[in-house]
């Protein structure tokens, strides 16, 4: 088909993409789910479009159709309570907190990071040094 054929460079790069998409998808998977244990230990407890907000302020969109299944399976396994609560103004909203179950989870998580990153950087410095 004229016009319509791709070079070897461009499947590469399709193929690159693709790739990068699935590492990307997996990575955001678990880095989201250390994010809001941190924004829950910060914040001691939030509402989903008040994290989403938050979130988003700080470099991460994520959707309502992502963040809503993570936090009721995050409340599932333990590692976040959720209560509603009626203000006097408004409508009634789903707060979530930290369990201690979720601590524990945040501070093994954020080692794991924080060694994985450490990693990263010292494979980058010897290369460096080579």
């Amino acid at each position: 088909m004229p016009g319509r054929t791709v070079g070897l460079k461009g499947k590469l790069m399709e193929a690159s993409d693709e790739l990068f998409d699935k590492w990307k998808s997996q990575f955001r998977k678990g880095f989201l789910e250390m994010c809001l244990l941190e924004l829950l230990q910060v914040e001691e407890r939030s509402y989903g479009l008040e994290m989403m907000e938050r979130l988003r302020t700080v470099g991460i969109e994520v959707s309502e159709g992502t963040l809503y299944p993570l936090l009721m399976r995050m409340t599932k396994d333990g590692c976040i309570a959720s209560t509603w609560e009626t203000p006097d103004v408004g409508h009634p909203r789903k707060y979530y907190s930290n369990t201690e179950r979720g601590t524990a989870l945040l501070g093994a998580m954020l080692q794991e990071y924080d060694r994985s990153e450490q990693a990263r950087v010292n494979i980058s410095a010897a290369r460096k040094d080579l």
